[in-house]
């Protein structure tokens, strides 16, 4: 079973929206009134970044973040996918953290809201390190439960300015 991320396109949301899992049909339906292939090819065109999980050639899953504000850092990550992704779920999970680093890379702040019913996902953003409100509020056009989740990159560590063990003292000096 070859696995691959790619650059989406939009050749992969006719087979992703086709063969999108229930809890996605539902979730999207339930934010903005949308269909699978609406959602996902608005998700596409609106984002900074997007892939394409594959497995044997076939996408099984479009993730990618798109701008909120982008004078301000702020972007919101999104995924849709197949019931397929869950045949790769380890893998698949490993993978996006490096993914996820390079949505933080573009956009420092992540935000978005998750359907209160969608047990996987949560899961699988709560894994990679997303930090959720306690209480879901209403949100979409129907006013369902929705949980916000949210990440910030980590500011950089400052430099040590200790001495460097055998370095002269002139060295660990100027820094």
């Amino acid at each position: 079973m070859a696995r691959i991320i790619v650059a989406a396109h939009k050749d992969h949301v006719d087979w992703i929206s086709k063969n999108m899992r229930k809890a996605d049909v539902e979730e999207v339906a339930a934010a903005g009134g949308k269909g699978p292939v609406r959602a996902l090819s608005g998700s596409l065109e609106r984002s900074a970044v997007a892939w394409t999980g594959m497995i044997d050639d076939r996408p099984v899953c479009m993730f990618g973040v798109s701008p909120i504000d982008i004078l301000g850092g702020i972007g919101s990550p999104w995924l849709l996918g197949t019931d397929e992704i869950e045949r790769c779920a380890v893998s698949f999970l490993r993978l996006n953290k490096r993914y996820v680093a390079q949505m933080l890379d573009l956009f420092p702040h992540l935000v978005n809201f998750v359907d209160a019913r969608n047990k996987l996902s949560i899961k699988w953003l709560k894994w990679l390190g997303f930090r959720f409100d306690p209480e879901p509020v209403p949100y979409g056009i129907w006013d369902m439960d929705f949980y916000k989740f949210e990440m910030m990159k980590k500011p950089m560590q400052p430099r040590s300015r200790k001495p460097i063990p055998g370095a002269s003292s002139q060295a660990s000096q100027a820094v």
